[in-house]
């Protein structure tokens, strides 16, 4: 199946720079590195993304609902994926969320561990998309947290699976 012909928006891109934003703020307060957050890291991401009123604190009842919601496997822990994914349900990146979950098992596939948008676009044309060079190179830019051009196969991953659950 050829992934969409896409036009991406600058909303779509808006978008995917948040998830990636959302998946940063996970990262720096998982203060043990395990891939999950307790509830009270939750709180402080929360607020670090600023996802609350101003000067507010996130208070204990919203935390546990989206605790709740977000934790799938019941653990009482959220990992990446199950954050991203009640995060992610927040926006909407239409064709943006099913041309990266297309195109994602074959960058995937070719053992890199980061890729850079030469890369997605010629994947992309081979895949049969008319997805122009410049909106390859938007994508990747969007995710691109360190400005080095690139985003890590491994973050990638983490938001095309997050955009597949929500």
């Amino acid at each position: 199946m050829a992934p969409p012909t896409a036009n991406i928006s600058s909303s779509e891109l808006d978008a995917l720079t948040s998830i990636h934003s959302m998946l940063t703020a996970f990262k720096s307060f998982d203060s043990n590195s395990d891939g999950l957050i307790t509830i009270n890291e939750l709180k402080a991401i929360i607020e670090s993304l600023g996802l609350c009123s101003a000067g507010a604190a996130v208070g204990d009842k919203e935390a546990a609902e989206m605790m709740k919601q977000g934790d799938t496997n019941g653990d009482g822990l959220l990992s990446a994926e199950e954050f991203l994914a009640l995060m992610a349900a927040e926006f909407e990146l239409g064709e943006l969320a099913e041309l990266l979950q297309a195109v994602f098992p074959a960058i995937a596939g070719a053992g890199e561990e980061e890729v850079r948008g030469e890369e997605l676009y010629e994947v992309l044309s081979c895949m049969g998309s008319a997805i122009s060079m410049d909106d390859c190179m938007d994508i990747i830019a969007s995710m691109d947290g360190d400005g080095d051009g690139a985003v890590s196969i491994d973050d990638l991953k983490m938001v095309v699976e997050a955009l597949s659950n929500a």
